[in-house]
């Protein structure tokens, strides 16, 4: 069976479960929390990257990297396009979800006090009682360096929530009239998309942002019907 080292809260981890999920592929769960991510991600993987998973004897970290080790092991139903222009749109739109989406859901979680308070105790609910007490101070350093190194975490909310509503629309734009993101058929980039679209709709910004766009909230709904664990 395959084991799958997580941390429940992250959208990549939550992308690779509804991999799993679509898959029927039975898997077990082992949880890091973030008071031994330091220690315990690395005997997990050398890069310390989680999601990571163990399967027949094989650890592949990143969820991108899972994604296609999976798809290859277990190729129905297909999440990747045979398509070479569909196939390549996917890839973009993953890495757009992994590379850009992500700060954005951290900046709005984490970066602003009034989300963090919300979502400080779903971060550390598998963690000691010591950690809690600590993480309402360390939390915030370690996310805004982490952000404001990468730039998004440098902007001022205005900027921040104007930023999440272009990205709102192109999702709307790609949508359209039809149903997934690329192609007749759910694939990889509708769900990397949606791992980071859910994190963002849970902060008080993005939700307003996604209650403007019916057409993202619904096709974020038949997203989480085709993938939910």
């Amino acid at each position: 069976m395959i084991v799958l080292h997580q941390f429940e809260i992250s959208p990549f981890c939550d992308k690779v479960r509804r991999i799993l999920h679509v898959k029927r592929i039975p898997y077990e769960v082992r949880e890091v929390p973030p008071s031994r991510a330091l220690t315990d991600v690395r005997r997990v993987n050398r890069i310390g990257k989680l999601p990571a998973i163990e399967d027949e004897g094989r650890v592949i970290a990143d969820s991108t990297d899972i994604a296609h080790h999976l798809e290859q092991r277990f190729p129905d139903p297909p999440l990747l396009p045979k398509h070479p222009l569909e196939r390549a749109l996917v890839h973009v739109l993953e890495d757009w979800a992994d590379e850009s989406l992500y700060y954005y859901e951290m900046t709005l979680r984490f970066g602003l006090a009034h989300n963090r308070r919300r979502f400080l105790p779903e971060l550390t609910k598998f963690d000691p009682a010591w950690f809690q007490r600590i993480a309402p101070v360390l939390t915030p350093i370690l996310f805004r360096h982490q952000t404001r190194t990468q730039g998004i975490g440098r902007k001022p909310r205005e900027m921040l929530v104007r930023d999440v509503e272009r990205h709102a629309a192109a999702i709307e734009g790609l949508v359209g009239d039809g149903e997934w993101l690329v192609g007749a058929s759910l694939t990889l980039a509708d769900i990397a998309v949606f791992a980071q679209m859910f994190c963002i709709r849970a902060s008080d910004e993005g939700a307003e942002i996604v209650r403007a766009r019916p057409r993202v909230g619904a096709w974020m709904d038949r997203v989480d019907a085709a993938t939910r664990p």
